[in-house]
């Protein structure tokens, strides 16, 4: 597939940058070092504002002065996120409280920096008469190079977390040594020091494609860059499938966000040890490696009206799976549909915005899905933080109880269901209502 080696190099930046150690015990890593999940949810939240804050002045940013600067800010703010979780100190909950906050807030600004900076930089790469045909084929690339970076992470990471798992593989193999606790919750993090180091790496082997603007005095160069925030927003609210496309990334991608955020703890939850979380997240990755190609089949044979209708019946069901969760495997067999989507709504935002986008507006425009998405996930961890000691109040229990997140998952397919009833009437209402449908 003829490309541009920033194409190639965009695939390799988006598994380094995502495909991380400790993801398989994301929830109990915050969990065992001494925080609630009151305090995960707040952190969360944290992550999410730093990422809405600066999520469309860096899209404008990219636009008018370069995509590259953006990516390679992204993987040096990476590298500054990793360095950070590797100093905690278990025991000292205060300390590993603001070591998080710092975390967090690095880790929004890296998302930020890199959302539609990185997509722009890549498809803007490609011949433009075939951006239609190359893209699919890119991002079906890029969903297998994820599922296999996700089957070696999540076999890693959650084998390296769990000291009593690491210690029978390392006597498997003759090394006759116990190790702590204390020593195996660092090992996903220092190997995710290592990839973001790779990833530092691979930005700075990306080439620009578009002139930056022309130098201005400062006041300029800020007046400029908001008009072009305020134009491309505008242009995204005006155009009917833009709003959509907007509209229904917010709606579909925070419930699933919420659900793989708290995944580990699910899997406490119907009984699954610590050692076979990374075999789950392997199961999924390889599902995904061979659902890639069912992907770039489906937009090309289908619309992306039939194409959300059925993703929203799998979100759907998955969730009502975790809302009656089943003991043991079913359990998880169950929620399978909701690993799976994720990767289905990401490729069908990208190639149905990138269709229809203008390329000087690229990166602003993949910003807004970024900004409206996170400041959606923000808010929906919030509420389930809420939720989580309203259950918690009525329950008489501790909010670290297992029932009280099992009652609190019953009330997520209903909340799924009925956002997607009002965006719905949203979008009918917005189609009669004599508001400017004009196309990009």
């Amino acid at each position: 597939m003829p490309q541009h080696s920033n194409a190639r190099l965009f695939v390799w930046f988006r598994i380094l940058f995502n495909c991380r150690f400790y993801y398989p015990v994301f929830t109990i890593l915050f969990l065992d070092l001494g925080l609630s999940i009151g305090e995960f949810a707040a952190l969360n939240v944290v992550w999410a504002l730093t990422s809405v804050v600066l999520e469309v002045p860096s899209g404008a940013l990219a636009d008018r002065y370069g995509r590259r600067p953006l990516v390679v800010a992204a993987g040096v703010l990476m590298v500054l996120e990793m360095a950070v979780l590797c100093l905690m100190q278990p025991g000292h909950h205060d300390l590993v409280f603001w070591l998080f906050v710092v975390n967090r807030v690095l880790s929004g600004a890296a998302e930020a920096s890199a959302s539609g900076a990185d997509e722009a930089l890549a498809y803007d790469s490609l011949p433009e008469a075939e951006r239609t045909v190359l893209w699919p084929q890119v991002m079906a690339r890029l969903s297998r190079g994820m599922a296999l970076g996700f089957v070696v992470s999540s076999i890693l990471g959650s084998v390296l977390y769990d000291a009593h798992s690491l210690t029978k593989a390392l006597q498997f193999v003759g090394i006759d040594v116990t190790v702590a606790k204390s020593v195996s919750m660092r090992l996903p993090l220092l190997l995710c020091l290592g990839t973001a180091l790779a990833c530092l790496v691979v930005t700075l082997r990306m080439t620009e494609t578009r002139s930056p603007a022309p130098k201005a005095p400062l006041l300029q160069s800020i007046r400029e860059t908001w008009v072009s925030i305020l134009q491309t927003g505008g242009w995204m609210w005006r155009t009917k499938a833009a709003f959509a496309l907007i509209l229904f990334g917010v709606v579909f991608d925070s419930m699933i966000r919420l659900f793989l955020t708290v995944a580990s703890n699910f899997y406490r939850l119907v009984g699954i040890e610590e050692g076979w979380y990374g075999v789950i997240g392997t199961g999924v990755s390889l599902l995904g490696l061979a659902t890639a190609g069912l992907m770039e089949t489906s937009a090309k044979a289908m619309s992306a009206r039939q194409n959300f209708t059925w993703l929203a019946l799998m979100v759907f069901g998955g969730l009502m799976a975790a809302a009656h969760p089943q003991p043991g495997w079913a359990g998880i067999a169950l929620v399978v549909p909701l690993f799976l989507s994720m990767r289905f709504l990401q490729f069908f935002l990208s190639h149905y915005l990138n269709e229809i986008v203008d390329s000087g507006q690229r990166a602003t425009a993949l910003s807004f899905r970024g900004l409206t998405i996170n400041l959606a996930y923000g808010l929906l961890t919030l509420l389930f933080g809420w939720q989580t000691k309203w259950e918690a109040g009525c329950l008489h229990l501790g909010t670290d109880d297992p029932r009280v997140f099992a009652e609190s998952l019953t009330l997520w397919p209903w909340w799924f269901a009925g956002t997607m009833a009002l965006s719905g009437g949203w979008l009918v209402l917005r189609r009669f209502s004599g508001h400017p449908r004009k196309e990009h």
